[in-house]
């Protein structure tokens, strides 16, 4: 028996949700430890007199973790706290690449599951199943994993809906106020021959 095309394409909306609370989570997460950090840095500094634009570079932060496979090896990372500090702050590295790895992960769902079964349940070819929306958001995955997240302008002049959000030959910058205008666009006409 063949799936009805709308409980495909809630099953999608529904797996676009999830992405949204584990986006939400995400954020949550990159703030507390920022905070946690600052305090700590702040603690730090005040003993010894470290003065504020030097604690950046004389303060670290060290995490690890072990490889259960390996209990010998210890991997762990040191860097900075102003950085650390940076990197999880609002539209720092980490909420980036958050959000880079959620659109590149929208749209390997889409291909490899969505769309083959929305195809089979309207009898058609895959490649006749088409949303402006998820052709724009394949655009900017193909950016992310080929162009350093560049989009080019050739590439960003086939884009038709999510323009606005994006820059052609820019970095992909996306802060937390624009995932929230991808976020409801999967919510979308899905167009076939």
């Amino acid at each position: 028996m063949t799936e009805g095309f709308d409980s495909i394409i809630r099953e999608y909306i529904d797996f676009v949700n999830r992405q949204v609370g584990v986006y939400m989570d995400a954020m949550a997460g990159f703030e507390n430890i920022k905070l946690k950090i600052e305090r700590q840095v702040h603690r730090v500094r005040r003993p010894t007199g470290i003065k504020s634009n030097e604690a950046g570079d004389r303060i670290v932060v060290w995490s690890s973790y072990e490889d259960p496979s390996q209990p010998e090896i210890i991997h762990s990372r040191i860097v900075r706290a102003n950085n650390y500090i940076a990197a999880n702050s609002p539209g720092g590295t980490n909420e980036q690449q958050h959000s880079q790895a959620i659109l590149v992960f929208m749209v390997a769902y889409w291909e490899s599951s969505i769309r083959p079964r929305l195809a089979q349940a309207r009898g058609v070819e895959t490649n006749e199943i088409r949303s402006n929306v998820m052709g724009d958001l394949t655009i900017v995955r193909n950016a992310i994993l080929h162009s350093k997240a560049v989009i080019k302008s050739k590439e960003y002049k086939r884009m038709r809906s999510l323009s606005e959000i994006f820059e052609k030959e820019q970095e992909i910058f996306v802060p937390y106020e624009n995932m929230h205008k991808v976020w409801p666009a999967p919510q979308f006409p899905v167009n076939h021959k």
